[in-house]
Parts: C-alpha cells; structure tokens; sequence
C-alpha cells in the first residue's frame, strides 16, 4: 500500500495545490455530524484536496471571468479525484469520490444546499486551513481562493493535525463585503439571504421565471423569455456554472496567487 507521503505526492502531482488526511475516527468529524463510513462501509480515512483559484479573476469584479476560473477548478478537482482513487485502487484500497460541487441530494430536508459530505469540515481537520467568518476554509497560502474535494477511502493513511491557529483574523472585511448582508455580528450565516442571492440563476432563478410563466399570458411569457435574466440563466444550466456572487471572498486580504505556497508541507 502507499505510504501518506507517497500518497500525497502523487496527488498533488496530479494537479493538486493542497492535499490533507483526515481519520474517520477523528472526534471533530464526529462533533460536526459527519458519516463517511455510509458513503464506504468500512472506511478509515479522507483525503481531502485543494486546487487553487485564480485570485486575480476572482477579485477582477468581472463575474463572468469569475465562473468561468470556477468551472475549471472543480473541471481540475473531478479530474483529481478520479485520478486519485483509482491510484488507491491499484494499491488495494476501495475508495470513493464526494462530488465536489454537483451532484447532490435534491429531496428531503437539504433541497441541495448540503453534499455528502462538507469539504470544509474534512479540509479544516486535515490541517489545511481554518473556518474564516465567511464561512469559506481560510487556508495560509491561498486564503480562501480555493476549492475542495474528498475522497473517503478504507485504506489507513496517517492523519494530519488541524492548524494551531485559524488563518482567519476576523477584520470583518468579508462581512462588510456582502451585499445582502448574510454575514452576522455573532459569526452565524444567513444562509436563505446568502444562497437565494448567490444562485440566483441556478435553481432559485429557474424557479422565480417558473412562476412568473404560470398562468402568464403569451405577450408576457414572450417578455419573459426574451429577456436577458433568462437566457443568463440559460447560460448558466448548460456552462454548469452559476455562482453569482464572489464578493466575500475577493474581500479577503489573505492568499495570493502563487503556486502551492505549502508544498514543502504536504507530508
């Protein structure tokens, strides 16, 4: 079997910027209502990756260029991922990939706001950053212009440390940068404001143009769909990208764009 540090090494490789170890036995999974062992009977271990966002395109105020270095990070993390176990395959090891972005579970209570797994939670375990005011990993290198995935996996790897100190220094930048205001005094997240606003051409777009549809006559049906809301909503559905708002995350004064800042860290 591969070693951690093997195992690490050819991940990032691959195209990884940030690779973690995460034991499913750690009791910080536990406190945070993770189950990886439903995802893979018998798992013993999560190996959580980073890729990199380009910092200049999310901070351009350009929303296209934005999405658009969006759509190819988690294009960069699904090829990852694959990569990724079926390496552990070779080595003897069942593994399985937690979709980084879509697809989830539509039904039941998370309607699609919560995948399988929260990245976030197995990336600030595995020692590559910590929980900032805005919710988003901070990690030392990349601040929080990243992206995650998660593999969970039976083979025993050696788990990381959580960082000793939160990247995160609580300047409140983010909070101020939030255009409806979903970032509290107290640390908690308005997360109807924050999800209607930043998928507002995704699924709560979809909706509002469904409803203005029904029972619509055809001179109004015709305003509808000629109008530029919904073919950016169009653009949305078939690019796969639709996040609309970055703006908590370009305020963010930690990170940078250069290449792997923590790659002499990764075993």
């Amino acid at each position: 079997m591969l070693s951690t540090v093997e195992l690490k090494d050819q991940v990032q490789a691959t195209g990884a910027d940030l690779v973690g170890v995460a034991g499913v036995d750690s009791p910080l999974l536990r406190e945070h209502g993770e189950e990886p062992e439903k995802l893979l009977p018998g798992a013993r271990s999560l190996v959580s990756i980073g890729v990199a966002l380009n910092k200049t395109a999310v901070c351009s105020g350009n929303l296209l260029l934005a999405r658009h270095d969006t759509m190819c990070v988690y294009e960069r993390l699904n090829h990852i991922s694959l990569e990724t176990v079926r390496l552990l395959a070779r080595h003897g090891a069942r593994a399985v990939s937690v979709p980084p972005y879509l697809p989830v579970d539509m039904g039941g209570e998370t309607k699609g706001m919560k995948g399988e797994i929260n990245h976030k939670t197995v990336a600030a375990i595995a020692g590559l950053g910590g929980i900032g005011s805005n919710l988003l990993l901070i990690t030392p290198g990349f601040g929080p212009f990243v992206r995650l995935g998660t593999i969970v996996t039976d083979a025993v790897l050696s788990a990381d440390e959580p960082l000793a100190e939160n990247p995160c220094d609580l300047c409140g930048l983010c909070q101020s940068a939030c255009p409806v205001k979903a970032i509290k005094e107290d640390g908690a997240l308005d997360y109807s404001a924050c999800a209607s606003y930043i998928l507002r051409n995704g699924l709560p777009g979809v909706i509002a143009i469904a409803r203005k549809v029904i029972g619509a006559d055809e001179k109004a049906i015709k305003g509808i769909i000629y109008s530029p809301d919904f073919w950016e909503i169009w653009q949305s559905t078939v690019s796969g990208s639709f996040y609309g708002c970055f703006e908590c995350m370009a305020a963010c004064p930690i990170g940078s764009d250069r290449p792997n800042p923590m790659g002499d860290n990764l075993g």
